[in-house]
C-alpha cells in the first residue's frame, strides 16, 4: 500500500515538474530544471526495486531454508574432529557410550541428499523399541548425531572409535 503511494505521488510531482519546465521553454529566461532533481529520485527507485528484488529471490530460493549448519557443509569436507566430537559424547553420556555407525551414517546421509528431510518416526520408534534397554540412548544418539551433523565420514570414524554391538539394536 505504502508502495502504491509513493508511486502516485512521484508521478504527481513528476508531472507538475515537467509542466513547469515545458511553459519555462517557452520563454528565454524560463524555470530551468535541475538534473539532480530528475535523477536521484530515479536512483532511489532503482536501488529499491533492486534490493527487493534480491530480497525476493533470496525467500524463493530453497536452499534459504536449509539450516546454516547443512549449507555450510555443502561446501566444508569434514570440519568435525572425531576425538573432539568422542569426548564430548563420552563427557554427556558416560564411559559406555557408543555409536551404531551404521544408524548413524544412514540419518547422514540422508540429511545431505533432502534440504529438509522429515524424519520417518515410525520407522525410528519402531528400532527403538525393539533394541535392548542399554542402547535405546545410543540408538536415539545415533540418529540424531547423523541427521544433525550431516556427516558420514564423522560416523564412520566414531564408529571405529566407539562401536557399539549390533546385537544391542535388536534386542534382547
Amino acid at each position: 500500500m505504502e508502495m502504491c503511494k509513493l508511486c502516485y505521488v512521484w508521478t504527481v510531482v513528476s508531472f507538475l515538474v515537467f509542466q513547469f519546465a515545458l511553459e519555462g521553454s517557452s520563454q528565454q529566461a524560463g524555470f530551468e530544471l535541475p538534473v539532480q532533481l530528475l535523477g536521484f529520485p530515479f536512483i532511489i527507485m532503482a536501488v529499491r526495486l533492486t534490493n527487493f528484488v534480491k530480497k525476493l529471490s533470496y525467500a524463493l530460493n530453497p536452499a534459504t531454508y536449509r539450516s546454516r549448519n547443512r549449507r555450510e557443509l555443502a561446501y566444508d569436507a569434514d570440519p568435525f574432529d572425531a576425538a573432539e566430537v568422542e569426548k564430548y559424547i563420552v563427557g554427556e553420556f558416560g564411559a559406555r557410550a557408543c555409536v551404531f555407525e551404521r544408524v548413524c551414517a544412514h540419518y547422514a546421509a540422508r540429511a545431505q541428499v533432502l534440504p529438509k528431510p522429515q524424519m520417518d518416526w515410525a520407522d525410528v520408534f519402531s528400532h527403538y523399541k525393539r533394541s535392548s534397554d542399554s542402547a535405546k540412548d545410543f540408538y536415539l544418539l545415533s540418529v540424531f548425531l547423523g541427521d544433525i551433523v550431516g556427516s558420514p565420514q564423522l560416523c564412520h570414524q566414531l564408529g571405529k572409535r566407539r562401536s557399539c554391538d549390533e546385537g544391542l539394536l535388536e534386542g534382547s
